[in-house]
This record gives C-alpha cells, structure tokens and sequence, in this order.
C-alpha cells in the first residue's frame, strides 16, 4: 500500500471537488469533510474484500454489522471477520480482529490539538498511525521537533502529513507534505 499515492490521491480529488460554503467557516469545514471522505473512499479502494472496513463519519454500510459508521477515530482500516452465537439456532455477526490504520485529522492550526489527536492514536492497536495537521507554514521545523516526542510509538509507523488549512486550499499539489517517525526522529517520506 502507498500512503503517499494515497494522501495525495485524495487531496488531489478534494481540490477538484465542488464545494461551497456560506461564510468562509462553513466551506473550510465543508472542505474538510470533502477530504475526510475522498481519504477513506481512497483507503477502500487500497483495502478491497470482505475481510476489510474503512470506517469514517461520513462513511455508509458498516452500522448494520457495527453499531455505528465511525469507532474511534477520524477513519480506521480494520481486518474483520464472521461470527455467530454460542445458540442452538445460532446468530451471525462480524468483529474486528485487527486494527491495520488510525487516521486523525485536525486541522485547527494549534500545535495542542495535533498533539491531541497523536495521543488519540497512540490508545490504538494499529501498527499505522497517521495524523493530518494544517501546514504550520515557515514554524515547521519547530512544529516537527514539538511532535518528536508523541510520535515516538515503539513497533509502530507513525505518519505526520501536512496540508494547508482548508481556507487556503489552492490546486497545489506541492503543499502536501508528509513524514515518518523513524530513528528518533520526522523524516520525509514526500
């Protein structure tokens, strides 16, 4: 699997898609759900079969065999597997038996927050986490050496990507960046 195809797959798709807003608040969140939604239509795309769930708020299909369309973060890639009942006329149901991605996604442009959600994601069991943050702008450098600490997950990949808040989103595909936490410390992957 390619997460950078990926990321910029779907930023690419969001920068093209039409979406309106009537204040410049309401289109930068309205862009934000455009992203969340090309992502994890992106990630079902990478993960087809039936042993796979994307899970995502803006997602369809996964309430009838989970309870909800989202569990606990922004989007989540999960192997699942059929189930039944311990009954005589046994029941069928499916569960997660391995957690592969956590995806968080904040972009409020507030370092506390991206820490935040980088402790959302270190709770979870995937072995891929990755958190989308606004592009810091000329602080990055001080922005990667802040997060250093909470992307540093033993056994795990930890993506860091950036793109520009959703208010100044122009068709620049340039502005994409994105890192791993490797060897204590942020190195480009793009």
């Amino acid at each position: 699997m390619n997460i950078e195809g990926i990321l910029r797959e779907s930023y690419q798709r969001t920068l093209k898609a039409l979406v309106m807003g009537t204040s410049p608040e309401s289109l930068a969140r309205a862009r934000e759900r455009a992203f969340v939604k090309a992502l994890a239509r992106q990630f079902e795309g990478s993960f087809e079969g039936e042993e796979f769930r994307v899970f995502s708020a803006y997602g369809r299909g996964n309430r009838p065999d989970f309870g909800g369309e989202q569990l606990l973060f922004e989007i989540e890639v999960c192997r699942v597997a059929g189930a039944s009942t311990a009954e005589r006329k046994s029941e069928s149901f499916y569960i997660v038996t391995e957690a592969l991605w956590q995806i968080e996604i904040e972009l409020s442009q507030d370092w506390r927050r991206v820490v935040f959600a980088m402790n959302r994601l270190r709770c979870g069991a995937a072995g891929n986490k990755l958190v989308i943050a606004a592009a810091p702008g000329a602080a990055q450098e001080r922005f990667l050496k802040t997060l250093e600490q909470p992307g540093a997950v033993p056994g795990e990949a930890f993506y860091l990507a950036t793109i520009p808040h959703p208010r100044d989103w122009e068709d620049d595909e340039e502005s994409l960046k994105m890192w791993q936490f490797v060897e204590g410390e942020w190195q480009a992957v793009m």
